[in-house]
């Protein structure tokens, strides 16, 4: 049963994708495509906008710019171009369908590009533009970074900003981290909501472990444990379906 859930989250995510020279990004970044192997042209998404071309290949994001494109597009183009795309990591978070990518490098020319610091703005677009510098502990070391997010209805382009190539790997492990806590939130919220209708759960859970769920969310010496490994399947990290409760001394019988 479970692993037909991922299997249905995985085709799920599958018709979400369009391939592009190996590489997928969702749909919604454009609304039309124009059929050239590696160049995916926009017409009318505010967020990239009309008359820029948009390409990902091997990981990283080029773009173009023609006559036609507004200035606010240019500025958008321009703050994406040489980013890399964190492949298979899009996710649906609180309605939106959010993306990610990682700038090597200081974000000061994309902020004056934009004509902002920290905080939000909106362009004559319409796409909501925010800045902000979180202070993230990283292997053991306080750092700060930057991120400029691009949100346009339900479609959201996050960009971090590192110094250091590592930045790519630290952004990937936060999304995943990120991912897998919504995923258990999402599988015991789910597991307690069986429990109150009186249907059967994942496990076949004791009157007093019922009992925790119902009043806590959780039940005490029990973990989540990704079904399918996300090294393999990253776009299966934040899927409650991909998600089963184990005990430490279960682990190695799964």
């Amino acid at each position: 049963m479970l692993i037909t859930g991922v299997q249905q989250t995985t085709e799920r995510h599958n018709q979400a994708f369009l391939a592009l020279e190996g590489q997928v990004i969702a749909k919604k970044l454009h609304a039309h495509i124009r059929e050239k192997a590696g160049h995916w042209f926009a017409t009318t998404t505010p967020i990239i906008g009309k008359g820029i071309m948009f390409a990902i290949k091997e990981g990283r994001v080029t773009t173009g710019v023609s006559s036609i494109a507004s200035e606010d597009s240019r500025k958008v183009a321009s703050v994406l171009n040489n980013a890399f795309y964190l492949d298979k990591m899009h996710y649906s978070i609180e309605g939106k369908d959010t993306h990610y990518f990682v700038k090597i490098g200081s974000a000061d020319s994309d902020l004056v590009t934009l004509g902002t610091t920290i905080g939000r703005k909106v362009l004559e677009s319409g796409v909501n533009v925010t800045v902000s510098q979180p202070t993230l502990l990283v292997n053991g070391r306080t750092r700060r970074f930057t991120n400029i997010e691009f949100q346009y209805s339900t479609l959201l382009l996050s960009i971090r900003y590192g110094l250091t190539p590592d930045t790519l790997d630290e952004e990937k492990a936060r999304v995943l981290d990120q991912a897998r806590q919504r995923a258990l939130g999402t599988a015991w919220a789910k597991e307690q909501q069986k429990v109150r209708d009186g249907r059967e759960g994942s496990r076949l859970w004791t009157e007093g472990e019922k009992q925790q769920l119902l009043s806590t969310g959780r039940v005490q010496g029990y973990e989540g444990y990704y079904v399918l490994p996300v090294e393999q399947y990253p776009e299966l990290a934040d899927s409650s379906s991909n998600i089963q409760f184990l005990r430490q001394n279960e682990m190695g019988k799964r």
